[in-house]
């Protein structure tokens, strides 16, 4: 497994899974899963380069079957940090990240739900009936090449799990911290959850530099997304309501020549960052960033910060603006992925 470890875990009567642990990808499979498909997995859990496009077509998965719940996790590249999620029916992947933790779904998208995420240190791929909480605990996996059933499975990157191991054994001599309540915020495909402060980087409450930014569209007024944002030609809300009961934005825009999708953008808040996920649209989403101009992956999430600029077509600008009160001189605490 790509610079990390891997534990498996058993909770009586939750949904199982069937469970594939590989060199690059892990996958679970609704129990019990067709044994060709695990077999099939598990030929390939020894290549040290299987590609995306294989594994996934290893799970038959046809539009008009509604059954068939799995979740696949892969690494592309020599980043464990870096990490393709697929999703399909019940079956979610949950990340922990710099930013919190996030659940990942399917959102009712067919055949299955697919996108990238960034700076990931921990992974748990379970049913989406399961809460969101912090990894940890289970049986270590003897990876890779490993199938087993499981109502979850979780790895961790390599210092991340180190880390953990020492603070588990300073714990040995000296109180245990209370626990920490950690406010989720589900929304299409993400969730988010703001952990407490630790270290120098920490972000201190109430801090503008660290607030979320400003958001303007297509030439309309300036404002700070609190809940979801769609942004389309008729953008609707997603079937599956925010736990919380956060009200979804719906921000309809012109598009002459018909390029922007109907619901072809969201915006949504993840602690204090604000992450846009295009919402597998015709046209696509192209970035304009620092670092340069790249398009979006159907589904694909990225961070964005201010200076950035998303291009839905026909002219459909999102411009990313400083949180309001913020000094135009501080530097954004992170940098975007393009």
């Amino acid at each position: 497994m790509l610079l990390g470890s891997v534990t498996s875990l058993a909770t009586a009567g939750a949904p199982a899974w069937d469970s594939i642990v590989g060199e690059r990808f892990i996958a679970i499979l609704g129990a019990p899963a067709d044994a060709r498909v695990v077999d099939a997995l598990a030929g390939a859990a020894g290549d040290p380069q299987p590609s995306l496009e294989r594994l996934v077509s290893l799970i038959p998965a046809p539009l008009d079957d509604a059954s068939g719940s799995f979740a696949l996790v892969w690494w592309g590249g020599p980043d464990p940090g870096e990490v393709t999620a697929v999703a399909r029916g019940d079956a979610v992947v949950d990340l922990d990240s710099p930013g919190g933790s996030r659940r990942f779904d399917a959102r009712g998208i067919r055949p299955w739900h697919l996108a990238e995420f960034h700076e990931v240190s921990g992974i748990r791929l379970t049913a989406a009936v399961a809460p969101l909480a912090r990894l940890g605990g289970g049986a270590v996996v003897a990876h890779a090449r490993a199938s087993l059933r499981a109502s979850a499975i979780e790895w961790r990157r390599a210092d991340e799990a180190e880390g953990e191991r020492l603070a588990r054994g300073a714990d040995k001599v000296r109180p245990s911290h209370p626990a920490v309540d950690v406010d989720t915020v589900l929304t299409a495909g993400v969730a988010s959850s703001a952990g407490p402060p630790s270290g120098p980087s920490a972000v201190v409450e109430g801090d503008p530099a660290h607030a979320v930014p400003s958001v303007r569209i297509a030439g309309g007024a300036s404002f700070t997304p609190v809940g979801p944002v769609f942004v389309g030609r008729r953008p609707a809300a997603p079937r599956i309501a925010s736990p919380e009961g956060l009200v979804p934005q719906l921000v309809r825009v012109d598009s002459p020549g018909r390029v922007v999708s109907s619901t072809h953008l969201e915006l949504r808040v993840e602690g204090e960052r604000l992450v846009a996920s295009d919402l597998r649209s015709t046209n696509g989403t192209t970035v304009h960033g620092p670092n340069g101009t790249r398009r979006l992956r159907a589904g694909e999430s990225i961070v964005v910060v201010p200076g950035m600029r998303l291009d839905l077509g026909d002219d459909t600008i999102i411009e990313i603006l400083r949180p309001p009160g913020v000094d135009p001189t501080l530097r954004a605490d992170s940098r975007p992925n393009t």
